[in-house]
């Protein structure tokens, strides 16, 4: 059924009128076909996170949309994936208050890759990287690499292995999954020539060094029409049917404004330097990219022990999309919308594979059988 908002025309929806101060009518979400079709736990949370948000901004919910179906410059859409650049120009994305997640300049900009430098400046680099961007932040982050090829990989492992056991991250991995970590050359040689060279050459390979007892920070910023909050929390794990160790969730502490406000709000001198390493991160990739369009912008900060028993707190990767940590996102707005004297406010999203006892009043992002990962719940909830 085409939604009030809208009237067909050849068999493409046009916007009937404006019901929104952005000039928005509708909301629809942009599925990745290889990895959210129906009946999977990325597409469904998508679905409920979309509906939700077109709730908050008062418009309707018109389900999927894709550029050959027009009408895009009157729909606040929700991709599952950071978009890149001809995406984004396709879709009309020049402004953050017009979608959720983020619009890069090129493939590998809204990766992992950007978080660590090259080996030399003769290594091998795609069109569009930056070394600026990877001085500005070292001191933030982990030592490690960004490698485009298995040659320039065998040089970084060279050089990370003397200082003990290498984390070896898939660029576009989510949830932790695909990382290895890897002890001598022979098993990271063997781990790269598994990597498919095409994926490499394009987007990357990271290896960094690899800290154990590890707390896990996120720290973010999200906006959504007039909607903005910015936030500090913690991520907890869970056991997947395989027995790995994946992303089970995120708790955090949401205040309206952006990180400057977010930096003033700090309760202790830890999570004010957590969220400085983030803000410095944010400021520089904006700085370095100037095509880079965010309205989602997640960043995970770890603190653990690296091989010489020091304690470490660093900058891991950033998020420019809809991730684990929306649905907690979204519960923070609805509460200031809710009660716009609030100055703070907790949330959380829960991952489960298996059986779970989702407690009432949770907003279900998820509750059943993944034809990839098995029995799975997601949900969010308020917490204070």
């Amino acid at each position: 059924m085409i939604p009030d908002a809208f009237h067909a025309t050849g068999g493409v929806l046009q916007p009937r009128a404006s019901i929104h101060p952005e000039g928005v009518v509708g909301l629809a979400m942009l599925p990745i076909a290889s990895r959210s079709n129906p009946g999977t736990h990325e597409h469904d949370t998508l679905e409920v996170l979309s509906t939700r948000i077109a709730s908050l901004l008062g418009v309707p919910f018109v389900g999927r949309h894709y550029p050959a179906d027009g009408a895009a410059g009157a729909l606040y859409l929700v991709p599952a994936d950071t978009l890149e650049a001809e995406e984004g120009h396709a879709l009309q994305l020049r402004d953050p208050k017009r979608f959720f997640g983020g619009v890069v300049p090129f493939p590998f900009a809204g990766t992992k890759a950007i978080t660590h430098g090259l080996v030399s400046p003769a290594a091998t680099r795609p069109t569009g990287w930056s070394d600026a961007m990877t001085l500005a932040i070292h001191e933030a982050v982990l030592c490690g690499f960004t490698v485009f090829d298995a040659a320039d990989a065998a040089i970084a492992g060279e050089r990370l292995l003397a200082r003990g056991p290498v984390r070896v991250k898939p660029v576009r991995g989510k949830a932790g999954v695909g990382q290895v970590v890897v002890e001598n050359a022979g098993d990271l040689a063997a781990v790269v020539a598994a990597h498919d060279p095409d994926e490499l050459a394009e987007y990357g390979l990271c290896l960094e060094e690899n800290l154990t007892d590890v707390v896990t920070y996120s720290v973010g910023v999200a906006i959504i029409g007039q909607h903005r909050i910015s936030y500090w929390g913690t991520q907890s794990l869970t056991t997947n049917r395989h027995g790995e160790e994946v992303y089970g969730g995120s708790e955090l502490h949401a205040v309206p404004g952006d990180l400057a406000t977010l930096l003033d709000a700090a309760p202790d001198p830890l999570i004010r330097h957590v969220v400085a390493q983030a803000a410095q991160f944010d400021r520089v990739a904006q700085e370095v990219y100037p095509g880079l369009c965010l309205s989602r912008r997640n960043y995970d900060v770890i603190e653990g022990t690296d091989a010489l028993g020091i304690r470490r707190v660093a900058l891991l990767e950033q998020s420019w999309r809809a991730g684990g940590a929306s649905g907690a996102e979204l519960a923070a707005m609805e509460a200031f919308a809710a009660d716009p004297t609030l100055t703070c406010v907790t949330t959380a999203t829960v991952e489960v594979h298996g059986e779970a006892v989702i407690p009432d009043g949770a907003t279900v992002y998820f509750n059943g059988i993944d034809p990839h990962v098995g029995r799975m719940a997601k949900w969010a909830q308020r917490i204070a």
